[in-house]
């Protein structure tokens, strides 16, 4: 197990998370291959199914409610259906890339086939568990649309759920490599108590180390605007690879973290002078 005695540095870790996707990219390139063309296939197949099944989509549904026109109550209820199943879907496709990268870097251990696991399947309960609030506020935020004050409520209380997620990051590593704990409350517990004094070191760390997927992002969406209208392929090609590559270098980040914060009461232990005889 990787233990960090000393706090990491912003830009280390930051570094840190882009060296340890090149190293481990030839060690478990089947299992990005797989996940990649999964996540891709399940962008097209979404696509696909809101047009077989004719549900709306996200903006239909917000000019309608901006008009004060009656919603489509069935359309609604697929909608919103259809987000949490996909949500579901992305979790355990994106899991096992998660669980890898953290177990890579704590554990050294490389795992070189895309399979679902039981550790797999949990990891990705977690995500989809904690990916819900998210989802159901976006869907209030678009419905509140012209209810007057609402819509900056609801932010603030995304805002707030967002910074409770960044403050429980520590849960997954210690999921990833089957951290003994007592029951979810537990873990939840114990992750909050290791991101203390943490939250601007792993913001900062997270806004670095991907920093250069959020400006291609950027920078691809205004230029190649008309291309994608015309090959529509392109936008789930290149959100896959950007996808992947997040989770990635986002798992390395807060494995490096939770190497010292989930030992740091030890470390502080170990570092205190013994009583004089």
């Amino acid at each position: 197990m990787l233990v960090n005695t000393e706090r990491p540095k912003l830009w280390w870790t930051a570094g840190l998370a882009w060296r340890g996707l090149f190293a481990a990219l030839p060690r478990m390139a089947l299992l990005f291959v797989i996940a990649y063309v999964l996540l891709v296939g399940l962008d097209i197949a979404t696509g696909r199914v809101t047009a077989l099944l004719s549900i709306p989509s996200h903006d239909a549904l917000a000019a309608i409610v901006k008009n004060n026109s009656r919603l489509p109550a069935l359309g609604l209820w697929k909608a919103i259906g259809l987000d949490l199943a996909v949500a579901a879907l992305r979790s355990v496709i994106l899991a096992p890339v998660a669980v890898a990268m953290h177990r890579y870097v704590l554990l050294g251990e490389p795992r070189h086939f895309f399979f679902v696991s039981r550790l797999s399947i949990r990891f990705a309960a977690w995500l989809w568990a904690l990916a819900i609030p998210v989802i159901i506020l976006r869907w209030f935020m678009l419905l509140g649309t012209s209810a007057t004050g609402l819509v900056p409520m609801l932010s603030v209380l995304l805002f707030a759920y967002v910074i409770v997620l960044i403050q429980i990051l520590p849960l997954f590593p210690s999921v990833a490599v089957e951290e003994q704990m007592r029951d979810r409350s537990a873990r939840l517990e114990t992750a909050l108590e290791r991101a203390e004094r943490m939250f601007l070191l792993t913001v900062g760390t997270l806004v670095l180390a991907l920093l250069p997927i959020i400006l291609a992002r950027v920078i691809a969406a205004r230029a190649f605007v008309k291309l994608a209208q015309k090959a529509p392929l392109i936008a789930p090609l290149a959100g896959g690879v950007a996808t992947i590559i997040t989770i990635a270098l986002g798992a390395v980040v807060v494995s490096v973290l939770y190497s010292y914060s989930a030992h740091r009461a030890a470390n502080a232990q170990a570092a205190q002078p013994a009583p004089a005889s």
